[in-house]
């Protein structure tokens, strides 16, 4: 099968969406299928090549002439669809709210079997008002997709609300490389302890946003004996922050790392205690299932998708956002119990299988075919 996979931005832009589309895209290769990736510029810092090639994904990259606040446009990607659509069996096109993915279902309908995946919906009171005008008008392009996968049973209402049939819609969330996890050693483990003079570790991983809530995990911390590692990269918050941690006097307690590879990462989830994301909101949240991979309770917000990766008291503990009481009762409650905590982290170990990546493109291979069909009738 010839497959084009669409995303306004990849990589070396770091998120969610860009890991997905890799990781399915890779798998696929290795499946005997050729795999081509569009997507642009928009948001890369620095020179970037226009084509190449990673682990056998064709990577073809095209110039974003307008920002329009990360909704992007460009006018080469409309013409290079229209020039090459032929050469592709489907199409999979990734990320709500962005030109090259929106207008591509328009400009492939009834030419080309398509496949949306939206990544997460608008969601912020900042940007509400621009919610309510995309949605009433661009967002529904997604409505001529032949088919559209949602990340967890949040994605089926926002469709509803999109007018999105839902007999078009098959559940396929994001997945996670299991099998990395079992090649971290207890040595290296320990070194990496070592490194950072760890002992009990509560650990975050993600973007530096306000979103994010590390502001709220920040103070839940600040009267409990562990050290709080922030993993990831600065996108504007990280200023604000470091005066909040100065302000309760938390240097000591507090360590930025900025972006780890891979491995470094993966062992940073084993040498932790717990793992807490409270977000204001996620569409779906690969860390959330990365930590689970790694054995570790979670403690997650009530918002978005993190009520429908973690199971309340059994892989860790789903609180109301923004409540720093709650929040801080529950790390120390994990902190000071073992057998609980480590009750918790088995039970999540098991519920990670079924993201594991080969199985989360299996899904996706069916779907393709699905649509394929679906064309063709």
């Amino acid at each position: 099968m010839k497959i084009l996979q669409i995303s306004s931005t990849f990589f070396p832009v770091n998120g969610g969406q860009e890991k997905v589309v890799y990781e399915i895209s890779k798998r696929l290769v290795k499946r005997g299928h050729k795999v081509d990736i569009l997507t642009t510029d928009m948001l890369c810092t620095g020179k970037v090549k226009e084509k190449e090639r990673k682990d056998g994904v064709n990577i073809i990259r095209i110039k974003n002439n307008f920002y329009l606040g990360g909704y992007g446009f460009s006018e080469e990607a409309k013409k290079w669809l229209e020039d090459n659509r032929e050469n592709y069996d489907v199409a999979h096109s990734h990320g709500y709210n962005r030109f090259l993915s929106e207008f591509s279902i328009w400009a492939l309908r009834n030419k080309l079997p398509t496949i949306f995946t939206p990544h997460g919906f608008i969601h912020t009171k900042k940007n509400y008002l621009f919610k309510i005008i995309h949605d009433l008008t661009v967002g529904r392009l997604i409505k001529n997709a032949t088919q559209l996968t949602a990340l967890t049973k949040l994605d089926f209402e926002n469709y509803k609300k999109l007018g999105v049939e839902k007999e078009k819609i098959t559940e396929v969330p994001n997945g996670v490389d299991i099998k990395k996890f079992s090649k971290i050693t207890r040595k290296g483990v320990s070194k990496f302890k070592k490194k950072y003079g760890l002992l009990k570790t509560v650990l975050f991983v993600g973007r530096i946003h306000e979103s994010k809530g590390i502001q709220y995990l920040i103070e839940a911390i600040k009267d409990i004996d562990c050290k709080l590692m922030i993993i990831g990269e600065d996108v504007g918050y990280k200023k604000e922050l470091e005066k909040k941690i100065k302000n309760l006097n938390l240097e000591k307690k507090v360590i930025f790392t900025g972006h780890l590879e891979e491995k470094e990462k993966i062992t940073a989830y084993k040498a932790c205690d717990i793992f807490v994301l409270f977000s204001e909101w996620e569409g779906f949240g690969i860390t959330v299932i990365e930590a689970m991979a790694a054995g570790k309770p979670v403690i997650v917000s009530n918002r978005g998708s993190l009520p429908f990766l973690v199971k309340d008291k059994k892989e860790g503990f789903v609180i109301p956002f923004k409540n720093v009481n709650i929040l801080r009762g529950k790390i120390k409650f994990l902190l000071g119990k073992n057998k609980i905590a480590g009750k918790m982290g088995k039970s999540g170990a098991e519920e990670v299988k079924k993201y594991d990546w080969e199985s989360v493109v299996s899904r996706y291979l069916e779907v393709y075919k699905k649509a394929q069909r679906n064309r063709n009738e």
